[in-house]
C-alpha cells in the first residue's frame, strides 16, 4: 500500500511537471509577443510607409545662396499637408505662402530675403492610403557655411536618414530578441516532455 502511494504520487506529479511546463512556455510565448508587436502597435506617423524619397535642398545641404523653394518627394502620394515650416536658429518662419501637393511631391515656397544661417525645414502629411508622416530636414545657407562644409564633410550630424537606419537596428534587434525567446520556450518545452517521457 505504501509502495502505490509512493508511486501513485511520483506517476500524479508528471501532469503537475508538465502543467508547469505548458504555463511557462506560454508566459515566454506571451512576452515575446508583447516585445515583437510593441513597436508595431506603437504610434508611428515619422517616416511611415519609409517616409520620403527626396528632399531638397538634401539633408545637411550647405548651399552658398538661398533656396527658392522646397521639395518633398514621399514614398507614396499623398492627400492633404498639415503643415510646412523653414524655421531658422531665431524661430522664424520662412516658408512662403501654401505647399502645393501633386501625387507624391509636396513643394514649399521660400520667402524672400532669407539670410545666411541655418534652418530646419518641418513637414506633417498624409497619405491617400490615410497614414500620416511627417518629418525634418536641416539645411545651411552662406559662403562660410559651404566652406566649413567642404572643410569637413564628415562633420556629425544626426539625420532623417540615420533615424531611419537607427529604427531598422531596433527593428531587428526587436526580431532577434522574438526568435531567441522563442526558441527558448520549445527549449523548455521539449526538456520537460524528454524528462516526462523517462520517468
Amino acid at each position: 500500500m505504501k509502495r502505490r502511494g509512493t508511486a501513485g504520487g511520483i506517476g500524479g506529479s508528471r501532469p503537475g511537471r508538465a502543467a508547469r511546463t505548458r504555463r511557462t512556455v506560454g508566459l515566454l510565448v506571451a512576452v515575446a509577443l508583447a516585445v515583437g508587436l510593441s513597436p508595431a502597435l506603437a504610434p508611428t506617423p515619422v517616416f511611415a510607409h519609409g517616409a520620403t524619397r527626396s528632399i531638397a535642398p538634401a539633408d545637411g545641404a550647405a548651399l552658398p545662396d538661398a533656396p527658392r523653394q522646397v521639395v518633398v518627394v514621399f514614398a507614396a502620394e499623398i492627400s492633404q499637408v498639415g503643415a510646412v515650416t523653414i524655421t531658422d536658429r531665431a524661430g522664424r518662419d520662412w516658408a512662403g505662402g501654401r505647399p502645393a501637393v501633386q501625387g507624391a511631391t509636396l513643394t514649399q515656397q521660400v520667402a524672400t530675403g532669407m539670410p545666411d544661417g541655418g534652418y530646419r525645414i518641418s513637414w506633417r502629411a498624409t497619405f491617400t492610403d490615410g497614414h500620416p508622416v511627417a518629418g525634418t530636414s536641416e539645411f545651411t545657407v552662406g559662403a562660410e557655411a559651404a566652406a566649413a562644409v567642404a572643410a569637413n564633410p564628415f562633420r556629425a550630424r544626426v539625420t532623417s536618414g540615420g533615424v531611419v537606419a537607427l529604427q531598422a537596428a531596433a527593428g531587428a534587434a526587436v526580431l532577434a530578441l522574438l526568435l531567441a525567446i522563442i526558441a527558448l520556450a520549445r527549449g523548455v518545452y521539449a526538456t520537460g516532455e524528454r524528462a516526462d517521457s523517462t520517468r
